[in-house]
């Protein structure tokens, strides 16, 4: 028994699986996470199904195409370490595939909107596999435990040939087979101590062990330059889902500078008419024009991977004017926490700030301040002053009055996706009753 040749040739077959089921499963997992179509859920349920494929039902089907009668007899991949990777990466895929899927999908479509949005460039699979990491090395220790533990497609296809396709797993049972039982059990824990240093490190990656501890820089305040020409034109503009009008005949023009609020009750169509402003909705009928850069700041505060200092540079900034942007809002102590650990308030703040980090020229909020008390409301509300000071544009909605004329030039009343006039609106709308 060759221990130390064993141990590679696992390693080699295993690893390698792992590898290339990881570069095709994961590109697939975001493409099926982040697109609707008609078999998706049917598609879905296959994969989870195969997760149980028995392996020898891979290794004789590998077999048959490496045979001499096979469709791919000419590779002469028959008994080779690379026909073997071919069986368990066809073992493994559907795991890698289906797990990385189900991590992806549950990532809120407002976090890879808020990539977009503040300029991320980058594919959106590199974002899917930052945002759903927990799940995705989950789905890499599965697939290289069951690749390196299996033994059926692998003894089939290999051929348990000594100091060629012999593995860890081929020669355990060989030796059980012999009656060398304690060898066996040896090969065994040997496997399994290769399965614990596997893990260890895929949670080192998990949980960012490796990265360096954050410096304390000393804050610097951004250069705010005026912002570039903006407007937005919304002419009829209506927005329908299966045949119910969200939206219908909406008209508004917002020029450099201004701040408008929309104001209505919940379920009246203000955050439809924002993402429709915003490029994040299509609107069913009439006309949208833009100019300049769009930002919108979600009412559910958006965090992304990372402390809040990384959450901030998204936005193209240093360390230096991260920590000052912080220090505006009062959360500067917590730049080494991760942004789930904050309090909804906390977590709202950070989110308007990265906003205003990128220095968008339009700026659309929903109900940006709806977890904040006082204070933490005339900080955020002068930012946006500042803003459109700059010439910068602001679109709000919210269904608070007060905020509305501290702060807006003007505003409308939207009612069933309808604009209304003032005098049409329900008197709690407008004296406050409706805040509680």
């Amino acid at each position: 028994m060759n221990l130390w040749q064993d141990v590679f040739t696992s390693l080699l077959v295993s690893g390698s699986a792992t590898i290339i089921a990881l570069i095709i499963g994961l590109p697939l997992a975001s493409i099926c996470a982040r697109n609707e179509f008609a078999f998706k859920r049917t598609l879905l349920t296959v994969i989870r199904a195969m997760y149980g494929l028995p392996p020898v039902v891979v290794g004789v089907a590998v077999y048959l195409m490496f045979s001499k009668q096979g469709i791919f007899s000419g590779l002469e991949l028959l008994f080779t370490i690379q026909g073997m990777i071919v069986a368990q990466s066809l073992l493994i895929l559907p795991l890698v595939w289906g797990v990385s899927w189900t991590s992806m999908a549950a990532i809120p479509k407002e976090v890879l909107e808020t990539y977009k949005m503040i300029g991320v460039s980058r594919p959106e699979v590199i974002t899917h596999l930052m945002e759903a990491r927990k799940g995705v090395s989950g789905a890499v220790m599965l697939a290289f435990g069951r690749a390196i533990a299996e033994v059926g497609a692998v003894m089939i296809v290999g051929g348990n040939i000594a100091g060629h396709t012999r593995t860890l797993t081929t020669s355990i049972v060989l030796e059980t087979q012999q009656g060398r039982l304690e060898q066996g059990l040896l090969l065994g824990l040997v496997l399994l101590g290769i399965a614990m240093i596997a893990s260890l490190v895929i949670l080192a990656i998990e949980d960012g062990w490796m990265k360096s501890k954050r410096k304390i820089v000393v804050a610097k305040e951004p250069v705010f330059a005026n912002k570039r020409t903006n407007s937005i034109s919304c002419d009829n503009i209506g927005l329908s889902f299966d045949g119910k009008e969200i939206i219908t005949d909406f008209n508004l023009q917002l020029k450099g500078g201004e701040c408008v609020a929309i104001l209505g009750a919940s379920g009246s169509g203000k955050t439809s008419l924002l993402r429709m402003v915003s490029s994040l909705q299509t609107q069913s009928v009439g006309e949208i024009t833009r100019t300049g850069k769009i930002l919108m700041i979600h009412q559910q505060p958006v965090v992304m991977q990372g402390d809040l200092i990384d959450n901030l540079c998204y936005s193209g900034i240093g360390d230096d004017e991260a920590f000052w942007w912080l220090g505006k809002v009062g959360i500067e102590e917590y730049y080494e926490r991760l942004p789930n650990t904050l309090s909804g308030g906390e977590r709202q703040r950070l989110a308007v700030v990265r906003g205003l980090a990128s220095q968008p020229d339009v700026l659309v909020l929903d109900e940006f301040t709806s977890n904040l008390d006082g204070p933490n409301v005339s900080v955020l509300e002068d930012l946006i002053k500042n803003h459109t000071d700059l010439g910068g544009s602001v679109l709000m909605a919210t269904h608070n009055p007060f905020q509305a004329k501290r702060i807006a030039d003007r505003y409308l009343i939207i009612e069933n996706g309808c604009l209304i006039a003032e005098d049409q609106a329900d008197p709690a709308l407008l004296d406050g009753t409706w805040l509680g």
